[in-house]
């Protein structure tokens, strides 16, 4: 597994039981496959490079596929990241705090810390609890509004 960033979100490896680090790997393997195949595949009716792809991560947590993606040049158009405040207010914090996060987002990029949020034209971290459907589904239905 290779992760350019990851060592600006966990200080210290965790030593695991290997059963539990092949099946982080297997995770990581297929998801890393499915998200290829979804931002490399063709519209029936659209051309190549003028579908707007998007990306919708539940419990973020400190992924850092976005970053990846970007310096692979497979960035989507815009990639949502959600979480509990707790953990969007320190990953919020990191971006902010490390040139080489911050300069993926942009310039323009708006970071509030205490509220655990990064708005940029293309990235977005967001808190929300997941564990409400309720409050889910009226948060999907105000920020899908907002992005028109």
């Amino acid at each position: 597994m290779k992760d350019d960033y990851i060592h600006l979100f966990v200080r210290r490896p965790v030593r695991r039981s290997p059963v539990i680090n092949h099946g982080y790997f297997t995770r990581w393997a297929a998801f890393g496959k499915l998200l290829y195949q979804f931002l490399d595949c063709e519209g029936s009716n659209i051309e190549k490079g003028k579908t707007k792809r998007q990306i919708l991560s539940l419990g973020a947590g400190f992924d850092t596929t976005n970053f990846q993606l970007q310096d692979e040049g497979k960035a989507p158009y815009l990639y949502v990241e959600l979480d509990f405040k707790e953990v969007t207010s320190k990953k919020a914090s990191l971006i902010e705090s490390y040139s080489q996060l911050r300069d993926k987002i942009g310039a323009t990029a708006s970071i509030l810390r205490e509220n655990g949020e990064v708005l940029s034209e293309h990235y977005k971290l967001l808190s929300v609890d997941l564990h409400d459907i309720h409050i889910f589904a009226e948060f999907i239905s105000v920020a899908l509004q907002a992005m028109g």
